[in-house]
């Protein structure tokens, strides 16, 4: 799987090798290539979403989110549990077209990024929306799941599915590595890739889940949230959150690129 950090390091260095050539035939020609040049590849680099200090640009129920050891920390006890689901929504307005990476790891029950979501309840945080789901039953670890869309489950782990304009998605073929071992108290990098009605999570470098929604509930835009669960205890963890938008030939590029090959 192509990693993106890698390709931003190919892009600079061929970048900086033709405008070494160029430079030799006409330094004017060589100045402009590079503004263009360092204007793309400006574009290209994801933002952290996280300042590994406190929660500046993030919004959530008090008493359930704070910053420890350079990770977002969210947690739930016996005393204190989370009625529902809650969410720590990022501040920096609705996402669309994007690629979203972050590190994270999770005990006690399961959690999830949220995206291209509703908040519906503004006091609880609760969303409504697709979610990359982490789960620490095997099956659904990276899966798609509907938060309070009614629609559940969406795409299991190990299937690219299609949904159509009624019913269920449809399974189209398997994907994913099966001998793939996931730990959820275990550091795991979660990816995931929204370009239109295409989606795709990944779980450290391997597809977990591709989704064609042609559903007439399909989300375009929405907000970004991590989740708590409701119900047992639990702990979860977040920190290096990188988002980049995408759009036009760049969106295409690197939703192909995500596509497992099969």
């Amino acid at each position: 799987m192509v990693q993106p950090g890698k390709v931003f390091w190919h892009l600079r260095n061929t970048a900086t090798q033709v405008t070494q050539i160029i430079m030799r035939i006409s330094p004017s020609l060589a100045l402009l290539l590079s503004i263009s040049l360092a204007q793309v590849l400006a574009a290209a680099e994801p933002q952290s979403l996280f300042n590994g200090k406190d929660l500046d640009g993030w919004a959530g129920q008090s008493g359930f989110w704070s910053v420890q050891d350079g990770s977002i920390v969210g947690e739930t006890t016996k005393e204190k549990p989370a009625k529902p689901n809650t969410f720590l929504v990022w501040q920096g307005g609705e996402v669309s077209d994007f690629e979203l990476t972050c590190k994270v790891r999770f005990r006690g029950n399961n959690s999830g990024v949220q995206y291209r979501s509703e908040l519906t309840d503004p006091d609880k945080f609760a969303l409504k929306g697709y979610q990359a789901d982490l789960h620490p039953k095997p099956e659904y670890f990276g899966m798609m799941y509907g938060e309070k869309t009614g629609r559940g489950i969406i795409a299991q782990r190990f299937q690219r599915a299609v949904a159509g304009p009624k019913g269920k998605a449809k399974v189209v073929a398997a994907i994913g590595d099966p001998e793939q071992k996931l730990v959820d108290w275990e550091w795991n990098t979660l990816r995931i890739v929204a370009v239109g009605n295409q989606l795709i999570h990944q779980v450290n470098g391997i597809n977990t889940m591709e989704l064609t929604d042609n559903h007439p509930e399909a989300l375009s835009q929405g907000v970004l949230g991590l989740q708590l669960h409701a119900g047992a205890p639990m702990r979860v963890e977040f920190k290096e959150i990188q988002y980049r938008p995408l759009k036009g030939k760049e969106a295409k590029a690197v939703l192909k690129a995500a596509k497992e090959k099969k």
